[in-house]
């Protein structure tokens, strides 16, 4: 997916693309690495649903189908490019009228979130209370009168909690909601929040599932109990701080990310940003970082025995790792890389690969 996004990004530079459109187009091609069969996935009106996979094994198909599915990409870009172009990506459609509204179910039991909204913000709040309350403050555009959008609004906008389950969803293209969702203080057993254009905040959260993806907005996550937690965005910042979690994988194409926490597995990825991650206590066994376009700092608690791999092609590399030795090193024009070990009497052993092409690289 990465030569596709880069000659999307290129297209921008080049003032051939909007930022507007290549954001609709790079979450297409998502969908179309989802669905295996991108061919089908761009017509005259374009979904705004970004879709999550349902299970490993479709993760697993989805893996195996990336190489025919970026052939196909490369072939029908200009098309879609076209189709596009012809349409109206202008969120702002005139005058609007603001709608706010509550939904509050009382004394619930819920273990699953499913949240899913075109435009505006997610904000995801644990309290004290019972009960669930969803706090929506609407735009309703192409709407004349205040019945009239308060109408629409309750028409267009799916609330329902059924077998443990809450689910929210808001489609309209025309229809702008920032909600903020309070939910029991609760183990969550998963959480997975959509959004087409707008950030996704939670705190606060025990969750043994968490999914979070948008296609243009920034992703903020704080004080996080997790086993398992993906988040993706195609335009912003990825800031997670706090965070205990087994698996942590982050990813945005332009923006930082920044993590901070406990893990025990963890793969940062940015294709235009700097990424920054601090690796706290002593659990962590593997360490992903990669960008392109931006530098790299590791902070790595003392507690680790460091294996470590770097790589850059114009950057330097800095490391105030405690008795460090290098294994392999190379220095050339445009290729350097470097092979350590570090603190190699400490009992947790961490695998670090990080690699960025123009940036520098800094451990501490």
């Amino acid at each position: 997916m990465k030569e596709e996004q880069k000659r999307i990004l290129k297209l921008v530079e080049e003032g051939k693309l909007t930022a507007e459109e290549a954001i609709i187009l790079i979450e297409k091609l998502h969908t179309a690495e989802e669905t295996g069969d991108p061919a089908q996935e761009i017509k005259t009106e374009l979904s705004t649903q970004v879709q999550f996979e349902q299970s490993q094994n479709q993760h697993q198909n989805t893996y195996e189908n990336k190489g025919s599915a970026k052939h196909k990409f490369m072939d029908f870009i200009d098309t879609a490019l076209k189709k596009i172009k012809d349409l109206d990506l202008d969120f702002n459609f005139g005058t609007a009228v603001d709608v706010k509204h509550i939904f509050q179910h009382k004394d619930v039991y819920i273990t699953k979130l499913d949240l899913d909204v075109s435009n505006g913000s997610i904000t995801i709040i644990p309290w004290e209370e019972r009960d669930v309350r969803v706090e929506c403050e609407a735009k309703v555009y192409n709407i004349e009168n205040q019945e009239r959008a308060r109408k629409a609004f309750l028409e267009d906008v799916l609330f329902s909690i059924e077998n443990g389950a809450l689910r929210l969803s808001i489609q309209k293209k025309q229809m702008k909601v920032h909600a903020k969702i309070y939910v029991p203080q609760e183990n969550y057993e998963s959480i997975k929040a959509r959004m087409f254009n707008g950030p996704i905040t939670g705190e606060n959260l025990r969750v043994k599932e968490f999914r979070a993806k948008t296609a243009n907005g920034a992703i903020t996550i704080t004080n996080f109990d997790t086993d398992s937690v993906e988040v993706e965005t195609a335009n912003g910042h990825i800031k997670a701080d706090q965070i205990t979690s087994k698996d942590f994988e982050a990813e945005t194409i332009n923006g930082t990310v920044t993590a901070t926490g406990l893990f025990e597995k963890i793969d940062l990825q940015s294709f235009n940003g700097n990424i920054t991650c601090d690796l706290q206590g002593d659990v962590c066994h593997t360490a992903f970082v990669k960008t392109t376009t931006g530098g790299i700092d590791m902070f790595i608690a003392n507690e680790y025995q460091v294996d470590g791999e770097l790589k850059s092609n114009l950057g330097n590399f800095k490391s105030e790792l405690p008795m460090m030795s290098i294994i392999e090193e190379k220095n050339e024009v445009v290729q350097k890389s470097l092979r350590f070990k570090a603190n190699e009497e400490k009992a947790q052993k961490l695998h670090l690969f990080a690699e960025t092409k123009t940036g520098s690289i800094t451990i501490k």
